[in-house]
């Protein structure tokens, strides 16, 4: 019975010679491989709105690009979201610390002195409130 799981032995593989000399074409002639950045500016077309947009952002597009061949060296299915998830889960903490480190991180400034009320009179010398000299845009 035929079975369409069951592998190939190497004889049933390999065309017979008689199929050969009979002038039967030899197989398909295979493509070379294409890179992940090939793959991407084929099917940006097919994305979103909303990615297609960020991905003309060349640093997230490079990003992107980073993160698909490291799941290709992994040897993560690009077809399977079901792996590809499971891949950003079981990375994301690293992918964090690589997004945070290209990141600077934002400090709260701080003011040293005495601070300036609206009714004190102004730094400046003028002799007038704050509010009315040099406080009057703010």
């Amino acid at each position: 019975m035929w079975n369409p799981f069951k592998k190939k032995s190497a004889e049933e593989a390999q065309p017979s010679a008689a199929a050969e000399t009979a002038g039967a074409p030899k197989a398909e002639k295979k493509a070379p491989k294409e890179s992940i950045e090939q793959r991407i500016e084929r099917e940006i077309d097919a994305l979103p709105g909303m990615i297609k947009n960020k991905l003309k952002d060349p640093q997230v597009k490079q990003r992107f690009i980073d993160i698909a061949k490291r799941m290709e060296k992994d040897g993560v299915d690009f077809k399977s979201i079901r792996q590809m998830k499971k891949w950003m889960k079981a990375h994301e903490a690293e992918l964090k610390a690589e997004q945070a480190g290209g990141v600077p991180k934002v400090e709260t400034v701080v003011h040293e002195g005495p601070r300036i009320g609206r009714n004190d009179p102004c730094p400046c010398g003028s002799g007038k409130k704050y509010k009315k000299c040099c406080g009057k845009d703010k």
